[in-house]
């Protein structure tokens, strides 16, 4: 049987955002009961134009949280963005079972989370486990089910 076993998201700070508003719309990513087991990260990088960038990472590794995660970033896209994910899965899943979801940064600091069009994002990966390997078939089945599992009422 396929579960989450982390779930990870990063998002760029650039010189003109406060770096304190990233972390909260990373954070929004989580159920609020979840949040204060988020680990964050950030590095200090320079972009072609010399400007400061600040690279904030976050990880939740809990097995409870990160089902509750995959869950949550579910229930809280409106149906047409459900859909536009069940049609791309094949396209946002690898071989090693990571699966790929970006998120509108904007949108996630508004408690929001609308799958993202244009370039300032929130880039998550949700690890996909199965014992003793991760079958892709699997894997695919499970987001498929939870997909499908909600909504229905927007």
């Amino acid at each position: 049987m396929s579960f989450v076993a982390k779930v990870e998201a990063r998002a760029y700070s650039r010189a003109t955002e406060v770096p304190d508003r990233v972390v909260a719309a990373i954070l929004n990513l989580y159920p609020e009961k979840f949040r204060e087991l988020v680990e964050f990260e950030s590095t200090k990088v320079e972009g072609q134009s010399g400007d400061g960038i600040l690279i904030v990472e976050s990880k939740l590794r809990d097995k409870v949280g990160c089902e509750a995660t995959l869950d949550y970033i579910f229930e809280k896209l409106e149906e047409r963005d459900r859909r536009r994910l069940g049609n791309s899965l094949t396209r946002r899943i690898d071989r090693n079972c990571l699966f790929f979801i970006r998120i509108d940064k904007q949108a996630a600091f508004l408690d929001n989370i609308v799958l993202a069009k244009g370039p300032d994002v929130i880039s998550a990966q949700i690890h996909i486990r199965q014992y003793p390997k991760c079958r892709l078939e699997d894997a695919m089945k499970m987001l498929e089910d939870r997909l499908g599992s909600v909504g229905g009422d927007d």
